[in-house]
């Protein structure tokens, strides 16, 4: 008879290695989008990306508003309105210029992305008690 236990030792030495490699390449994410937003934040500090960014990482170093608040449409300041403005304007210009199929795949995540901020923003509901 043959031991199962030995057949799963390759399957689970393969999968924890597996974990381990995923585990390394999130990291190393991680690092590099933190280097990035450091990077983006000096920028905006210095003035190199324009007033309204710098305004927004004043308030971002206030803990006034974060990336994700501006972005998210949370931030309602005059300045975050125009990033959001810039932003579109920006990606419908790409858009512009890539390959309809493309195009049309930006377009569906764009609509995945709406219906999931909308979902993030969105004020909780509150269940009413029938008693």
């Amino acid at each position: 008879m043959s031991d199962p236990g030995a057949q799963a030792d390759p399957v689970l030495a393969r999968l924890e290695a597996l974990i381990g490699g995923l585990e390394r390449e999130a990291r190393a994410s991680e690092r590099e989008l933190a280097d990035s937003d450091r990077e983006r934040a000096s920028a905006a500090r210095d003035g190199r990306m324009g007033p309204e960014w710098q305004r927004v990482q004043r308030r971002i170093d206030a803990g006034e508003t974060t990336v994700l608040d501006v972005f998210s449409g949370r931030d309602e300041s005059p300045e975050a309105v125009r990033l959001r403005e810039l932003s579109r304007t920006n990606l419908q210009s790409l858009r512009e210029t890539m390959p309809p199929d493309l195009a049309e795949e930006v377009e569906d995540s764009d609509e995945a992305f709406d219906r999931m901020r909308e979902s993030v923003t969105r004020p909780p509901r509150r269940e009413v008690d029938d008693a």
